[in-house]
């Protein structure tokens, strides 16, 4: 902070963003006790990022720690592919993980965002109804966790990058400037705006 600041300008005053460890939020929330001193007032905050359970949201191959997810959420497991159901990190997990934000940080005036966040789309391993069923899943992770990360305070940012094909997180087309992938996009739309809604 203070190598920033002294290098004059706009960085003598420009608010500075903090990862947290790992950019975990369990991990933020229970190492990042105090914010280093920072000779501005008011011009630090917080960031973490958001891919549970990473078996759905960006594992691309089956790994020696676990396998992928193809399905999240209630209402969203298949029950002719059960093996791909996820075994964690479904509603009850980000519930339990946005609050720590708001507790430790919003909470205090301490800005929080969601520097990442994100599934990937399958749209060749799975064809079918298990396609469809990925998608509707997945349009509701992306629905479900923004608007539980406005509902606690941080502001989300998803992760496009540009990819196409399988197992790509792209929402924009860099080439048109218009939606690559509309059901996505629509989902953190909705999102965001029932943010004040206590049904999601």
């Amino acid at each position: 902070i203070n190598a920033v600041r002294s290098t004059g300008g706009k960085n003598s005053y420009r608010v500075l963003i903090l990862q947290g460890p790992n950019t975990s939020m369990t991990l933020t929330a229970d190492l990042m006790s105090t914010l280093p001193k920072d000779q501005v007032a008011n011009r630090l905050m917080v960031e973490v990022h958001y891919y549970t359970p990473f078996n759905f949201a960006g594992l691309s191959s089956d790994a020696s720690w676990g396998s992928m997810f193809y399905y999240w959420g209630n209402g969203y497991h298949s029950t002719t592919d059960a093996s791909r159901n996820p075994t964690y990190g479904e509603e009850s997990d980000a519930v339990a993980e946005f609050p720590l934000m708001k507790s430790k940080f919003i909470d205090k005036g301490i800005p929080v965002i969601l520097g990442e966040y994100g599934a990937i789309r399958r749209s060749t391993t799975l064809t079918g109804d298990a396609l469809t069923l990925h998608l509707a899943g997945r349009a509701y992770y992306l629905n479900y966790v923004t608007h539980k990360a406005l509902q606690y305070g941080l502001r989300p940012f998803y992760f496009d990058d540009g990819s196409t094909g399988n197992n790509a997180f792209r929402l924009m087309s860099r080439q048109t400037s218009g939606a690559a992938d509309q059901q996505g996009l629509a989902a953190i739309m909705q999102g965001a705006q029932n943010n004040t809604s206590s049904t999601i």
